[in-house]
């Protein structure tokens, strides 16, 4: 650990299978990374790393799946959510999307306290590299990457469209290679 400066490591027993920990490691070059793994939502975990920089949380079903979710010990993105806003994260990937449901799943609405506007809230995907960086400009690519899973409805596509409108997300979408760059790999 002392080559990633990583300064501190504590686990927390999460909800999943026998011995299942998250990880929260104090000194990486994100400042504090909170890591899930799989598992419940958890606020002992969230104690444990709170005011964290990073938090990497598994949300494997979306939203309305929540029965499903306890039932196979696993979170929705809403409770993953939740978990950042009780720990006060400061940006968040959300992870381990179920590969029956091929699409982006949107942010909850559940009238949490977390204002999902202020925290850069990342939707991770294969071979994505992330800095400390690019952090925001990840956030804002999420329109784009609903444009590659599209719904069904003709509605939820016109949704899609106006967020494409944000100019944020145009900025992003509009820089080449921005997460291959040379530096980056």
């Amino acid at each position: 650990h002392k080559e990633l400066c990583i300064t501190d490591i504590q686990t927390t027993a999460v909800q999943h299978c026998a011995h299942s920990y998250a990880v929260t490691m104090r000194g990486t070059s994100f400042g504090t990374v909170a890591y899930s793994g799989d598992c419940r939502p958890s606020t002992r975990f969230a104690e444990d790393a709170r005011h964290a920089d990073l938090l990497i949380h598994e949300a494997t079903f979306t939203d309305g799946m929540e029965a499903e979710a306890a039932l196979k010990r696993h979170s929705t993105n809403g409770e993953a959510l939740h978990v950042a806003s009780v720990m006060k994260a400061k940006a968040v990937v959300l992870t381990h999307f179920s590969q029956r449901f091929p699409k982006i799943p949107p942010l909850s609405n559940s009238g949490d306290s977390m204002q999902y506007s202020d925290v850069p809230v990342i939707f991770a995907f294969d071979y994505m590299k992330l800095t400390p960086t690019n952090l925001l400009a990840a956030s804002k690519i999420t329109p784009a990457l609903r444009l590659l899973y599209p719904e069904d409805s003709s509605m939820a596509m016109e949704e899609e469209e106006d967020e494409m409108k944000d100019p944020s997300s145009l900025v992003a979408v509009n820089v080449p290679g921005l997460f291959a760059q040379k530096e980056l790999l």
